[in-house]
């Protein structure tokens, strides 16, 4: 663009111009919107969903709220007789289709086959969950770089990978739900979140995408992107908050109820969703700061940590 004032084309002030004259009305429409729009949560009854890290914690409650709406569940897990529990009780208790898969999906073969097997297993898959992750707290301090390569393919990439391969038959269909466990760690920073953190950014950006596009393309596929803070389903996040002193800043709250308004927003078609809510407007309230200003404050907030002693600790109470 030949127009430009200070080097930048003028066409980003006008962006920022039409945001200013533009949020006033958007806001009037956000608030009858909220007053007066209910979705109702679709019925999922006999449909097929595969939910990853569904052995237990966060994914396991995630499969029991499914399987109450008469959903049948494969429960994806490295963790084979854990899966297989789930798998088990999940049939007994609500009568529906459940098996247990174990994937390692940081694995693109493993899925590709996995994929195959639970199509011949259960027919269409209508419901995929990607929850399954490595919580592994850093800082700067270096790690192994396979160990790094691992969390970012189990975070994003596996992520990735399984929507490309359950995708296509959703578009076919019409029809679908896909929901990613992101994490708080997207949005509030800290300093031992220099890894996990990113993947966690990287999984809100990607699901975002995705459901832009598939909003344009005008596709019956809702997608929800869920963000939670430390939950009480999770022992290393439990661990992990009583032994760095961060429980203080950022208690654990309830998986059980995390799980269920989640697959609520999920099937209401809701976008995203942090936990605790009111963490969301925090957050946008804080990225009015300077960032000279977020960076002290934080700085200040969380306790300095020797991250590898604390991994240590918590693997050795596992």
């Amino acid at each position: 663009m030949a127009n430009n004032y200070n080097g930048v084309p003028l066409l980003y002030y006008m962006h920022f111009i039409a945001t200013l004259l533009l949020s006033p009305i958007f806001w009037v429409i956000i608030v009858i919107r909220e007053l007066f729009h209910r979705p109702k949560a679709t019925q999922v009854q006999g449909e097929v969903a595969v939910i990853t890290g569904a052995a237990r914690g966060l994914g396991r409650e995630y499969a029991i709220e499914l399987a109450k709406r008469g959903c049948h569940i494969a429960v994806v897990d490295i963790l084979e007789d854990a899966a297989k529990d789930t798998a088990n009780f999940l049939s007994e208790s609500f009568n529906v289709k459940a098996k247990a898969y174990k994937v390692d999906i940081s694995d693109y073969q493993q899925l590709v086959e996995f994929h195959s097997k639970v199509v011949h297993d259960f027919g269409d898959v209508t419901i995929l969950i990607n929850n399954a992750a490595l919580l592994r707290p850093s800082n700067s301090n270096p790690l192994d770089y396979e160990e790094i390569q691992k969390i970012f393919t189990i975070n994003i990439t596996s992520q990735v990978w399984l929507n490309q391969l359950f995708l296509p038959r959703m578009k076919a269909l019409n029809h679908g739900h896909i929901m990613a466990t992101s994490s708080l760690a997207a949005v509030v920073v800290s300093p031992f979140t220099q890894i996990y953190g990113a993947t966690k950014v990287a999984v809100r950006m990607y699901m975002a995408s995705l459901r832009t596009e598939m909003k344009q393309g005008k596709y019956k596929i809702t997608v929800t992107t869920i963000m939670p803070t430390f939950l009480n389903t999770s022992k290393y996040a439990l661990d992990f908050g009583v032994l760095s002193g961060t429980e203080c800043v950022a208690p654990p709250i309830d998986g059980k109820l995390v799980a269920q308004q989640s697959v609520e927003a999920m099937l209401q078609g809701r976008e995203e969703i942090t936990f605790p809510r009111i963490t969301s407007l925090t957050c946008k309230l804080q990225e009015l700061w300077p960032t000279w200003l977020r960076d002290a404050l934080f700085g200040l907030l969380y306790p300095k940590i020797d991250m590898t002693e604390l991994h240590n600790r918590i693997i050795a109470q596992s």
